[in-house]
């Protein structure tokens, strides 16, 4: 086994409805597929795709440049040997984890397929068949956002993620009040400012809303500040961008910071990096989630798999993008939610996902 070539994609994904956060709205994001093709022709998919370039340094066109010196660094490697293509990224560059993850996940799918088993037991095997997700309420008006909540309640969802930042902070507290109204005693409510609030303005938030049963996830965009709005609030702090590898993880985990972590896929360099915070999340006792920024089936698949393989005690679940979007890769097998809940995909070994030859278009680049 030896991956021979690697076949890079340009895919946009048109959205159905809005999804506005603190300072951004995501409109069409170009999400990056890759092809890590075996030398018996056997497939390997990954994807990574970044919403907006406001909540991380990755943007969608520097993914794709990263891959130009990523890709032909894993040429003639055995697929199998996770270790040595980790390696072998990190060898040719430094950081850019987001393009680095594509690869891996892509890795990760070519040895289930050649295996001929999922990825879910690749990665320890299955505790739950189904897999909690979580839908996010964008920033609006308080009437809006506690319709929205409504609604979503309806559909059986039992997480919310409101959106806030980028205005003043009384109409945050306004929509976080609306919502508090509208939720069912066994909602799990989640305030995600993205990094949208100084320190000061995360605690003011705090003691307005402290009857409500919430957490506040990433309110400041730096450790430091998290830190002061953790000793001055009574809500549980989630970590979600400054979680960036496995040695903040544990840092955050072991001063006391992180009551929970909203994890990105990306963002940690791929499946091979998140199992093992997986591992130390689950061994500290600290809930958290598998996500990503946005993308397709296939990010979506790689995230309801390690998903699964959580504590559910511990588990926050996983976000996927699928209802924001028009299309999909995999019509049949692509994961999809339904009553607050998704499914793995059963399409077949790897990421359980199938694809119709020239789905994803023209090649935007080819390494062998």
């Amino acid at each position: 086994m030896s991956i021979r070539e690697v076949r890079v994609y340009e895919v946009p994904l048109e959205t159905r409805s809005s999804y506005t956060m603190s300072n951004s709205t995501v409109a069409t994001p170009v999400s990056t597929v890759v092809e890590v093709v075996d030398a018996d022709g056997t497939i390997g998919y990954g994807e990574v795709c970044m919403a907006s370039p406001q909540f991380q340094p990755a943007h969608n066109n520097g993914i794709r440049a990263s891959l130009s010196i990523l890709a032909p660094a894993i040429l003639g490697i055995d697929p199998l040997k996770l270790t040595v293509i980790n390696a072998a990224m990190n060898t040719a560059m430094t950081g850019h984890t987001e393009g680095k993850a594509a690869l891996d996940i892509a890795c990760w799918d070519l040895i289930g397929k050649k295996l001929d088993r999922s990825v879910v037991d690749l990665l320890g095997g299955a505790l739950s068949d189904t897999i909690l997700t979580y839908h996010v309420v964008g920033i609006g008006t308080p009437e809006q956002a506690a319709s929205d909540t409504a609604a979503l309640l309806e559909a059986g969802h039992t997480r919310i993620q409101l959106k806030t930042g980028g205005r003043h902070i009384s109409e945050d507290i306004a929509c976080i009040q609306a919502v508090a109204e509208a939720l069912k005693p066994d909602t799990d409510l989640a305030v995600d400012t993205n990094r949208g609030w100084s320190a000061a303005e995360a605690i003011q938030v705090s003691n307005a809303c402290a009857d409500v049963r919430m957490s506040l996830e990433q309110p400041c965009a730096t450790e430091q500040e998290l830190h002061q709005v953790k000793a001055q609030c009574s809500h549980p702090i989630v970590v979600d961008e400054s979680s960036t590898d496995i040695r903040a993880v544990a840092r955050m985990i072991s001063s006391g910071l992180a009551d929970g972590f909203g994890l990105k896929l990306s963002r940690l360099g791929g499946l091979t990096t998140m199992r093992s915070v997986r591992d130390l999340c689950m061994a500290a006792r600290v809930p958290m989630s598998t996500d990503d920024a946005w993308g397709g089936d296939i990010i979506a698949a790689a995230c309801v798999a390690l998903g699964a393989t959580l504590d559910p005690q511990f588990s926050r679940g996983a976000w996927i993008a699928h209802p924001y979007h028009q299309q999909h890769y995999d019509e049949v097998n692509g994961p999809r939610i339904e009553n607050g809940l998704v499914t793995l995909p059963t399409g077949g070994p790897g990421l359980g996902l199938v694809f119709e030859d020239g789905c994803f278009g023209t090649p935007q680049a080819v390494y062998r």
